[in-house]
């Protein structure tokens, strides 16, 4: 699948291209069937932080986080973040491996917030390790041994 083709699958306008790095933020939040207040707060907050909102940006992660993606669309949209860590393209700069260990990281502090109850955190369910793991080979982060490591 082409990238624009991809984009307007997603109805994000190519000028915001960047909101695609909330997917796998979004996956796993839907990991247990259901997404948390603080999940979603989480995902907004680093949107925002981003500037990922404008262009459509707040009614598309809305929409995310509203209806559960399906197997296919996971597959499709790792493969194709992917694509664009390891791109030369134009839109490349915006998504480097420095990016890809960011999306690892953001996930895990999503993953971990809902589990956090007075500044304790809990264990992180098996179907959000499962969805971690996912993103983190999709993403090809199996080679870096400090990513396959915090994820064993």
């Amino acid at each position: 699948m082409k990238l624009e083709s991809w984009l307007a699958e997603l109805k994000i306008p190519r000028e915001n291209h960047r909101l695609v790095m909330l997917l796998p933020m979004v996956y796993v939040a839907w990991a247990d069937g259901r997404i948390q207040a603080r999940e979603r707060s989480l995902i907004v907050r680093i949107a925002e932080d981003h500037g990922l909102l404008e262009n459509g940006g707040r009614s598309t992660l809305e929409r995310w986080l509203s209806v559960p993606p399906t197997e296919s669309q996971l597959k499709t949209d790792l493969s194709l973040i992917n694509e664009l860590c390891r791109a030369d393209a134009m839109m490349a700069d915006d998504f480097d491996a420095d990016c890809a260990q960011m999306l690892i990281a953001y996930c895990q502090d999503v993953a971990d917030s809902a589990g956090s109850l007075l500044g304790f955190t809990s264990a992180r369910s098996d179907t959000e390790n499962a969805a971690l793991k996912t993103i983190a080979a999709a993403l090809e982060m199996h080679r870096a041994k400090n990513w396959r490591a915090r994820l064993a």
